[in-house]
């Protein structure tokens, strides 16, 4: 910039009379180039600082720039069409895991079919549930009564009598008889299903999907999690990404439609740069315990595929058909990477709790007195934990919770995971309710196994371990579900792709005529 001046700076006056030829034009001209100069100083940084088109220019904007984030690197990778190959092959490892994105995927494909097939079983599809446990924390803003928030219970007839017979009337023993919901091993509320309240569901008949449900009732829900039992690394939750609580409005209460993605793969990064926690500050701190990340990790993975699968199973109105939303998707989860690695991070978790258990699942028993089915899963069961121990390690439990402080850390561990299974009682949906109860269920019995037991104890005569039915359902539900949210992902790679591509030949459609 200093050459810059020295070159516009007029000349030195050779002689007073040159000097006094026009010495208020010399101080005016002087001062303009100063003003434009600074103004065009001003001009770049602006454009610097922000994306591309930040003027309203459409200039071909350069490769990912090597200043731009990793994480919105991670999301162009994601979404963006490469030279007419696949899209949404994201390179590396997931955080704190030894597992990869591409292993992750892979894993998904062989597992995911006899994953479905063992969901659908009887004995896997079928949960005892307390939907109508009252909430402790907040008065609550009533139930959603619309017919896809309602969860419809099962008829006597259609549990196996094996399970009625084997349940305990607790009026009939008084105070006599206490059942604690949880035990010192376990990281949330068990709800044995042979005791206290609850009503027998079909997990297959009531899925996880978009209901409805909405308003400030379905934001105090994550908020009051991350806010208050996340260890204070919380996030900042979105507003302008159409509601990351909230299914219809945003936290304003008004009406936001989803961010609609771009259908030029050009402008691809600078949309996400737009719309990235990260490029507004917020991202994880980078000195975070290993614990803590890994417990808001889980949380967060559990948001965003419950996100996922409201949009991958959308209500059209128009259609009247449930579809995949993309639009719903990159609001939600493709706009913000964390969330969406947070799914594998679960996935990844879940994956090495089954096989640790592994042993423990194989003998497992079973049998409900119906030799249809339970043939099935004795057929099942084996096939999903060969793919699963396949794997090979993909997280290491034997790093965390370490050194004098461990146990202390670890009980408080519990003590928040435990309440996070309480808050979902506060859930106005009965389907949302059953979801977020069996998957924090699921989740709490994969950390369970990691973290109460040793490997040793799944061997042999398990005479150590104690793990409950629905406990052993919720787990294999909750793997389905992130298996689920995978395969989702994939899908709306696939549709980004056909949209890019369908742009790409409308534009050459016009410019040939």
């Amino acid at each position: 910039m200093a050459k810059t001046r020295a070159s516009l700076r007029p000349k030195a006056p050779q002689s007073p009379s040159a000097a006094d030829t026009a010495p208020a034009s010399s101080t005016w001209a002087w001062t303009g180039v100063k003003v434009a100069v600074l103004g065009a100083a001003c001009i770049a940084a602006y454009i610097a600082r922000d994306p591309p088109n930040v003027l309203g220019f459409n200039s071909k904007p350069a490769e990912t720039p090597a200043t731009q984030s990793q994480n919105v690197g991670f999301m162009a990778a994601v979404l963006k069409k490469s030279q007419g190959q696949n899209i949404c092959k994201p390179e590396g490892f997931v955080m704190d895991t030894y597992s990869d994105f591409d292993s992750v995927e892979a894993l998904n494909r062989r597992v995911s079919k006899p994953l479905r097939k063992l969901i659908e079983t009887k004995f896997f599809r079928t949960l005892k549930v307390d939907l109508y446990k009252p909430c402790e924390f907040w008065r609550t803003e009533g139930s959603c009564f619309q017919r896809d928030c309602i969860a419809q219970p099962l008829e006597d007839s259609e549990v196996p009598v094996i399970w009625q017979a084997s349940t305990v009337d607790q009026n009939d023993f008084g105070p006599f008889l206490h059942r604690p919901e949880f035990t010192d091993k376990d990281f949330t509320i068990v709800n044995d299903e042979s005791f206290g309240d609850g009503i027998w569901l079909d997990l297959v008949t009531n899925p996880e999907r978009f209901t409805g449900y909405a308003g400030a009732g379905a934001n105090a829900i994550w908020m009051s999690i991350y806010q208050h039992n996340c260890f204070g690394v919380q996030p900042y939750i979105q507003d302008t990404a159409g509601g990351w609580g909230s299914q219809l409005v945003n936290l304003d209460g008004k009406a936001m439609p989803f961010v609609k993605p771009p259908h030029n793969h050009r402008e691809l990064v600078p949309f996400l740069v737009n719309l990235a926690e990260e490029e507004r500050g917020i991202t994880l701190p980078k000195d975070v315990p290993h614990e803590y990340r890994m417990f808001y990790r889980a949380v967060s993975g559990l948001h965003a595929s419950t996100s996922t699968h409201i949009c991958s199973d959308y209500f059209n109105a128009t259609s009247g058909k449930w579809e995949p939303n993309l639009n719903c998707f990159i609001s939600r989860i493709g706009a913000f990477p964390d969330r969406l690695q947070n799914i594998y991070f679960n996935y990844v978790l879940l994956t090495r709790a089954i096989q640790k258990m592994a042993p423990y699942i194989a003998k497992y028993d079973y049998k409900i007195g119906m030799p249809a089915e339970d043939k099935a899963v004795k057929q099942l069961v084996p096939r999903v934990l060969k793919e699963v121990n396949k794997a090979g390690l993909v997280f290491d439990d034997s790093e965390l919770f370490l050194g004098p402080g461990g146990n202390a850390l670890k009980g408080e561990f519990k003590d928040n995971f435990r309440n996070i299974s309480r808050i979902m009682d506060c859930t106005g949906c009965e389907k949302c309710r059953l979801w977020g109860k069996t998957q924090t269920l699921g989740i709490g019995t994969a950390l369970k196994a990691l973290f109460s037991y040793k490997d040793k104890a799944f061997r042999k005569s398990f005479t150590a371990v104690d793990f409950k039915r629905n406990e052993i359902v919720a787990l294999i539900n909750t793997y389905f579900q992130f298996s689920r949210s995978i395969e989702a992902i994939e899908t709306f790679r696939a549709m980004y792709q056909d949209l890019l591509t369908d742009q790409k030949a409308s534009s050459k459609t016009d410019g040939s005529k």
